[in-house]
């Protein structure tokens, strides 16, 4: 029997290189492709069928040839030309019930999986065989036997490689589960050379539907436990390939809170520190592969890192106090770029309430190596992650000093002209508009002249100066906008701030305005765009403060000769446009943005956008309408002597009709009902004794 089956087969002594042999582990595909010979193959396949009776008298008789007989049948796998004949024959469907229906000799279980193994390599037609015979939980479970993970995983492998209803079975088998009880039981330890299929498994499984529900919890820490073994060290490739499998895992909810409530997280960093020595070792070697992968796996890492340290579990875990926190703070001057990347996630991440803020910038200092960093790197990565965290950090009102009072105003402009990394530029514009505000401190820094030499060019410019250039030759609009939101806060400040003198201030805001002519343009881009409705509102409401002084009402003024920002305000006091045509662009946003906080000492006649939570788009409109309306009355107060009597009526009747459609809003919600305190915007009151007294002056 045995030797008809090998005349059959007519083996050679040069084995295909690659295969499954019984010692080795390689993979069983990538063969090159062959012209399918049709009529080769039904020779085969009928040589093959010849030997199911034989093979049936020696499985009943329990004879000892039939595991001789299975060797010789999966050395002939090795050859492709035999492994859809082998499947077509019925021999590969007779060893599989064999397999999962009986107890069977050491040596006759190897070749059978020798034989499955082989036949599915690259082969879909057996693959499908496989699943059809609900297979694969019997070769699951051989991987309870140490002797034979040599065979099954190799096997397993063959099997599920781009198949994907092996694989979405082998998920539903629970293979994740046992892959994880494996390689975290000491018996794998002599059986390491599989770790790298192992981890390419499991990465099979993951994109299937059931694999998040059935995978164990834990299976991301017993992967980073195994990268961070010094007794048995893996080596570099299944050090890689090990930490880019339990990242991908990592992408999952379910997955991440292990690695805090497990106590895995000091491993997790001390495996990123490792990655530096095995960096090392890839430069000894001068494999830039190796160097690039290494790379590579630090950056997702650092990713999932980010990620899991937003949870709430992980803030509950680790204070701001804690020794973890106290490494993070080490690593951000340290020379390894990706462990300055990881502590500005982390702590970033952490510094998500007043308090912590504050702890950080005042207790740990925080800031100054960040300020180092928008000082020195080029790295956009890293310095996308170190601008982040100072935006977190300048949160609080107590920090925005203390950071501005550490020279960061002198290293934000490099960062303003980068032109070429646009988030960058955001991000730092960004940046210093959340420190400017309601900080009279930090305005100076960046709106004082940059030379006292009257004979200078730069005595008529300031940092500030650079911000209106570029909102001048860019094109990028949320860029435009974070700078127009910038030079608001400012004139916020200016006009809202409570001054110990007032001519100070009226000295202040004359030299702003003097300084920076041409400071009108941003500031109508406020108004004048579309696209963030919540934006337009920020800038009514800062355009109703500034009307109040005649520093401010003259650039609002001059503001109001170009069409583009006087039109919007025609259209909300009106609802018509220019020409008298009724319009409703106004009330349809397209796009929202986050709102600056109110500044202390707000204005008490006109409601900030953001004094309103949950607004409908109604009511935002409403509000818009009443400080426009706060607008058009201050500037008829402080510069209406000196408008056009033509200019002077126009504003007059804007003033009327607004305040009639306000009128009408409030007599169609209430009727001749006091509005109830309840109701009323937080804010403050809308200036309607105001607005009817100028009425009674105008008539």
């Amino acid at each position: 029997m045995v030797k008809s089956i090998q005349e059959i087969f007519e083996l050679e002594e040069s084995a295909r290189s690659g295969e499954l042999d019984g010692e080795g582990d390689e993979e069983m595909g990538d063969d090159d492709e062959e012209e399918v010979d049709l009529e080769d193959r039904e020779r085969r396949t009928g040589k093959l069928k010849g030997l199911l009776g034989m093979l049936a008298q020696l499985w009943w008789a329990d004879s000892e040839h039939m595991d001789m007989a299975a060797e010789k049948l999966a050395d002939g796998s090795r050859d492709p030309k035999w492994r859809v004949p082998l499947g077509d024959s019925g021999v590969l469907n007779f060893f599989l019930e064999i397999l999962g229906a009986h107890t069977l000799r050491y040596n006759l279980k190897v070749h059978l999986l020798r034989l499955i193994g082989n036949s599915c390599a690259d082969t879909d037609e057996n693959r499908a065989r496989v699943v059809a015979a609900n297979s694969l939980p019997a070769i699951i479970s051989q991987l309870k036997d140490t002797s034979l993970i040599p065979f099954a995983i190799p096997v397993l492998y063959n099997i599920c490689l781009d198949y994907e209803p092996a694989q979405l079975q082998a998920s539903n088998a629970f293979l994740s589960k046992e892959l994880v009880e494996l390689i975290s039981n000491p018996r794998f330890n002599d059986n390491r050379s599989f770790l790298g299929y192992s981890c390419k498994l499991l990465e099979l499984l993951l994109p299937q539907p059931s694999e998040i529900d059935l995978a164990p919890e834990n299976i991301a820490v017993v992967l980073l436990k195994i990268t961070a073994d010094k007794v048995f060290p893996v080596d570099l490739e299944d050090f890689i390939s090990t930490i880019n499998t339990a990242v991908q895992y990592l992408q999952h909810e379910k997955f991440q809170k292990p690695l805090i409530s497990q106590g895995a997280l000091d491993l997790t960093l001390a495996v990123m520190v490792d990655s530096y020595t095995r960096d090392a070792q890839a430069s000894i070697l001068s494999d830039e592969d190796d160097a690039k992968k290494l790379t590579e796996m630090r950056s997702k890492l650092n990713s999932a890192l980010s990620d899991i340290s937003a949870l709430p579990e992980f803030r509950d875990a680790v204070p701001i106090s804690s020794p973890l926190c106290g490494m993070l703070r080490r690593w951000l001057s340290s020379p390894q770029l990706q462990l300055q990347i990881c502590a500005c996630f982390i702590l970033g991440n952490l510094a998500r309430s007043d308090d912590a803020c504050i702890e950080l910038v005042h207790i740990s200092k925080a800031h100054m190596p960040l300020i180092a960093i928008l000082a020195s790197s080029k790295d956009s990565q890293l310095l996308h992650a170190a601008l982040s965290f100072l935006k977190n950090l300048a949160l609080p009102l107590k920090n925005k000093l203390v950071i501005g009072e550490a020279d960061i105003f002198d290293h934000l402009p490099r960062l303003w002209l980068l032109d070429t990394l646009q988030q960058i530029q955001f991000d730092s514009i960004s940046l210093s508009r959340q420190l400017l505000i309601g900080t009279f401190s930090n305005i100076r820094k960046i709106t004082k002249r940059l030379s006292y030499d009257l004979d200078s060019p730069a005595n008529m410019r300031s940092k500030l100066s650079l911000l209106i250039a570029l909102f001048q030759r860019t094109d990028v609009d949320p860029i435009r906008m974070e700078i127009s939101r910038l030079i608001t806060a400012i004139c916020r400040c200016y006009n809202t701030h409570t001054a110990d003198s007032a001519q100070e201030y009226e000295r202040v805001r004359k030299n702003f305005f003097e300084v920076h002519p041409d400071v009108s343009m941003p500031l109508g881009f406020m108004v004048s765009q579309t696209k963030w409705p919540v934006v337009r509102s920020e800038g009514w409401f800062v355009f109703a403060l500034m009307a109040r002084y005649p520093e401010s009402a003259r650039c609002i003024s001059d503001m109001m000769q170009d069409v583009a920002v006087f039109q919007p305000l025609v259209e909300l006091l009106t609802g018509k446009n220019l020409v008298g045509d009724e319009v409703n662009s106004y009330s349809t946003p397209t796009a929202t943005i986050s709102t600056t906080p109110s500044s202390s000492g707000g204005m008490a006649d006109s409601q900030t956008p953001e004094s309103i939570p949950y607004a409908t788009d109604e009511k935002m409109r409403r509000i818009d309408r009443e400080n426009a309306l706060v607008l058009v009355n201050e500037l008829l107060k402080t510069r209406g002597s000196e408008m056009a009597i033509m200019r002077r009526t126009m504003f007059e009747d804007l003033l009327k009709g607004g305040s009639d459609m306000v009128a009408s809003w409030r007599e169609a919600e209430w009727g001749d009902t006091q509005v109830p305190k309840e109701r009323r915007a937080r804010g403050g009151h809308i200036m309607q004794d105001v607005i009817e007294q100028s009425f009674n002056e105008l008539l």
